[in-house]
């Protein structure tokens, strides 16, 4: 029985799934830049920051364009993904987010998740049209 990811033809689970994941967890950080820290996952408090709502949004378009299956889609898609962990990265510099401690753990950890989910999409390559 063939699966969709078991050969280059049709829609990849994987790079569905990829897609899917960068949208959601886009739109996390987007209602994480206009609330705050509504989840609680943060043991500080977040204030909202439009810049923490923009890292978001390229996170999520990072998803939309690597749903595309174009290759052109997943360029832009892992450069969109990459832009989201530099806004990470401006995020603790400019102390919009907490640079140390637990809290600075959990977003080097999610920054990590965006590294390997670029390094997916680019590892499925020749699966894109």
């Amino acid at each position: 029985m063939k699966t969709a990811d078991s050969d280059g033809q049709g829609r990849g689970w994987g790079i569905m799934a990829a897609g899917v994941f960068a949208i959601v967890a886009g739109l996390g950080e987007i209602i994480v830049g206009v609330k705050g820290n509504y989840l609680g996952i943060l043991s500080k408090p977040l204030r909202p920051s439009a810049v923490t709502a923009l890292v978001g949004v390229c996170y999520s378009l990072g998803g939309v364009f690597i749903l595309t299956l174009r290759k052109w889609g997943a360029a832009l898609g892992m450069a969109l993904i990459a832009a989201e962990i530099l806004g990470r990265i401006h995020l603790l510099a400019t102390g919009v987010a907490p640079r140390t401690g637990p809290d600075a753990i959990k977003i080097a950890v999610g920054a990590a998740i965006a590294l390997a989910l670029i390094g997916y999409v680019a590892s499925q390559w020749r699966r894109f049209h």
